[in-house]
């Protein structure tokens, strides 16, 4: 009776091997150590995804703002004012290329030199260094501040000449964005409007991202994107903080 007992009570044999090892006698499957060791490791199937997606977005705020047309035979060659030196080159090629026999500046106003020679002096000489006759250079008489407010000039200019179709001329990456502004303006006349963009050397569309040029130029036109449909839809004739933007930008290009 009392072996009986002693059997009873007595503890489970110790596995002396496994207790001197520091390990458990009861062991982990191989199945355990893969889910706990995937558990721990990064996902960088995750950080790929997660970065191929961020690419693909820029590439695509980039190729937004630019896009391809054929030009067709008009009445008429507009080119924007600023970027000069490749906005001017493309008109003179699409002149050249018989695409239209008239050019058209728009009138913004600005001066240059110490005698305040008016700017569009400047855009003629050029013009006129490539050859482009001075018979079919005609200046806008409407002062422009703006995109939009070129478009006015534009449309006032071609009602003056009894002309019907325009090609209008800016930067590739301004293209959407002249597109959006003059679709706007031009919608109540009958006029025939295309765009062509001139491409600047140094900035591509898909690739902007990776200078601090690019991020100047596609925030700047989404933001002005942004700054006029919240101007179309309420009718505020002006914005101080584009303003304080727009100046900082101007003095740090200045620097």
């Amino acid at each position: 009776m009392s072996h009986s007992n002693e059997n009873q009570g007595s503890p489970e044999p110790i596995n002396m091997e496994s207790t001197a090892s520091g390990k458990d006698s009861r062991s982990v499957s191989p199945a355990d150590n893969y889910y706990s060791a995937r558990t721990r490791r990064p996902d960088w199937r995750k950080r790929l995804t997660l970065l191929t997606v961020m690419i693909l977005i820029l590439i695509g705020a980039g190729e937004y703002l630019v896009f391809d047309s054929t030009p067709e035979p008009a009445d008429l060659i507009t080119v924007l004012s600023g970027n000069d030196t490749i906005r001017l080159e493309k008109t003179a090629q699409l002149y050249f290329d018989g695409y239209a026999h008239l050019i058209l500046l728009t009138n913004t106003g600005r001066t240059y030199g110490p005698y305040d020679t008016p700017y569009n002096q400047s855009q003629i000489e050029q013009l006129q260094a490539m050859n482009v006759p001075d018979g079919a250079i005609f200046l806008s008489d409407f002062v422009a501040k703006n995109t939009g407010q070129e478009a006015t000039a534009i449309i006032m200019r071609m009602v003056d000449l009894n002309l019907k179709s325009v090609i209008i001329v800016t930067d590739a990456w301004h293209l959407r964005r002249t597109r959006i502004i003059y679709t706007d303006t031009f919608s109540n006349t009958d006029f025939k409007v295309q765009y062509i963009g001139a491409d600047e050397p140094g900035f591509s569309a898909a690739f902007w991202w990776l200078s601090p040029k690019g991020w100047k130029t596609v925030v700047g036109e989404y933001a002005r994107i942004i700054g006029y449909f919240i101007k179309r839809g309420t009718n505020i004739p002006d914005y101080p903080l584009f303003n304080f933007f727009r100046d900082q930008f101007q003095s740090a290009d200045h620097e």
